[in-house]
């Protein structure tokens, strides 16, 4: 019910509003990301300008809210490479899957959160969980949407979409494990995380409630099926091994079937 009404809503926003939508936003978020690194190269300095830092952000250099997003994902350019090529293949995905209006909603309310949770007092920096909970976001609606989806890690290993998701899960609990702070720390994972479980969480239950409901009617009818059916059946009187089970039942001359209290004395 909740998945529909919020595939209803999007759906009206999407009259209105769907002309505003980015094409391949993703892929403008990794051409960012691959130029922030690029620029950190004339200017290590410039990173700094970028990064989350909720003091700074208060102190009137708001941009962070956004920029943040830019940061690249490592100093070393394959890796950087790697990560915009795949960003580049998970924005085509979900676009063609979704459009270019829902992925910028998605996208927009996993970079709006995250910046309003980095907000929260008493945090420090965190710049590289919000990143990393970002790109949880993202990778995770990927995984829900293509579970089958072979990805060659590293270019050599061949893995399924889905086992890379849990194992993006696993890390995720990790971090919440390790840290100095766990109750919190799987708060903000929480609230980080809520367009992905806003998203699929729904849409994931109603299919567990349907298959649930499709198994106690497979099972009733086996049941079913199974009690109804029967070897012997009295041709007279209707009788079986189920409904008198003390009778004994023979075939005649004529090929039917009877029981011994119908059969013909002879």
């Amino acid at each position: 019910m909740i998945y529909e009404k919020g595939n209803r809503l999007l759906d009206q926003l999407e009259r209105r509003f769907g002309r505003l939508a980015l094409p391949r936003i993703l892929r403008w978020i990794a051409g960012f990301q691959v130029l922030t690194w690029a620029l950190s190269l004339l200017s290590p300095a410039f990173l700094q300008w970028i990064d989350f830092d909720q003091n700074a952000i208060l102190g009137g250099e708001v941009w962070r809210l956004i920029t943040w997003v830019f940061y690249p994902t490592s100093d070393f350019v394959l890796f950087v490479i790697i990560a915009a090529m795949f960003m580049f293949f998970i924005n085509d995905s979900l676009e063609a899957e979704w459009d270019s209006f829902r992925l910028n909603v998605y996208v927009f309310a996993s970079v709006l959160i995250l910046s309003a949770t980095g907000m929260l007092p008493f945090l420090g920096d965190i710049g590289f969980l919000l990143s990393t909970l970002f790109y949880s976001n993202v990778f995770l609606a990927f995984a829900s949407l293509f579970p089958n989806q072979v990805i060659h890690l590293f270019g050599l290993i061949p893995i399924k979409a889905k086992w890379l998701g849990w194992a993006n899960a696993a890390i995720l609990a990790a971090m919440v494990l390790t840290s100095m702070a766990p109750l919190i720390m799987a708060g903000i994972a929480l609230i980080g995380l809520l367009p992905y479980l806003v998203t699929f969480v729904p849409g994931f239950a109603d299919s567990y409630r349907r298959e649930s409901t499709a198994k106690v009617r497979r099972q009733k009818f086996d049941r079913d099926t199974v009690i109804s059916t029967t070897f012997h059946e009295c041709a007279t009187c209707g009788a079986t091994e189920k409904t008198h089970p003390e009778r004994e039942f023979r075939v005649a001359a004529d090929g039917e079937e009877y029981c011994d209290s119908c059969r013909k004395p002879r």
